[in-house]
């Protein structure tokens, strides 16, 4: 239960621009109440003894500041605040690290505000949430060497992507899907236009006939 009706929320970061950031989206949405924010991990634990927020979004950059095992002893030590995950980290390893210490709630320093005012929402209410760029690295399949080069470099999920857009399918269908962001459905098409050297969908559309991607 909250304290208030607002979601209260702590943000921990080393960066100065991303803490400007994150507390300039929060004070700016009348649904969220924001307290404090820290850049270390000692002046973190002095603002969660002296506050109980609803939300922690908490950096998870370095093993001398907000490490894994930081995080891991605040979850141990204040079991009832939920804790959002903000990270640079783009492995499935790292990710994995993160996701197996028990967290739930897990967004790139990339993502936009939409995803980030969805996240702090969901974790507040107990609810699971990463960004679709999250469930991409930990959906995407690897393709053997011979099979990155007969595409011609183009991988299975953006041969998936070429497919719905040559169909006539907009960003926003293909993303509900394939069970990922649009945002990230619209960077697979700027990678696939970058790697084929093209700038519109009718070249798109004759990269896929010539290859038979269009059966």
């Amino acid at each position: 239960m909250y304290k208030s009706e607002r979601i209260s929320v702590i943000i921990a970061d080393t960066a100065f621009i991303i803490r400007k950031g994150l507390r300039t989206l929060v004070q700016e949405n009348s649904a969220f109440e924001y307290i404090t924010e820290v850049a270390d991990s000692e002046s973190l634990h002095v603002a969660l003894k002296q506050h109980h927020p609803n939300v922690l979004i908490v950096d998870h950059c370095c093993d001398d500041c907000f490490s894994l095992n930081v995080i891991r002893e605040i979850k141990k030590e204040y079991p009832d605040i939920n804790i959002l995950v903000i990270s640079h980290e783009k492995t499935a390893e790292e990710i994995k690290k993160i996701i197996g210490i028990g967290i739930k709630n897990y967004l790139l320093k990339d993502c936009d505000e939409q995803e980030i005012t969805d996240a702090i929402t969901c974790c507040a209410k107990g609810v699971k949430y990463f960004c679709g760029q999250i469930i991409d690295v930990l959906l995407e399949k690897e393709i053997s060497v011979k099979e990155h080069c007969a595409t011609g470099g183009i991988t299975e999920r953006e041969s998936e992507i070429i497919k719905q857009f040559v169909s006539g399918k907009r960003s926003k269908e293909i993303a509900a899907l394939l069970h990922i962001s649009p945002f990230t459905v619209n960077t697979h098409k700027k990678n696939i236009y970058k790697k084929l050297g093209i700038t519109n969908n009718y070249e798109l559309a004759q990269y896929a006939i010539k290859t038979g991607l269009l059966k």
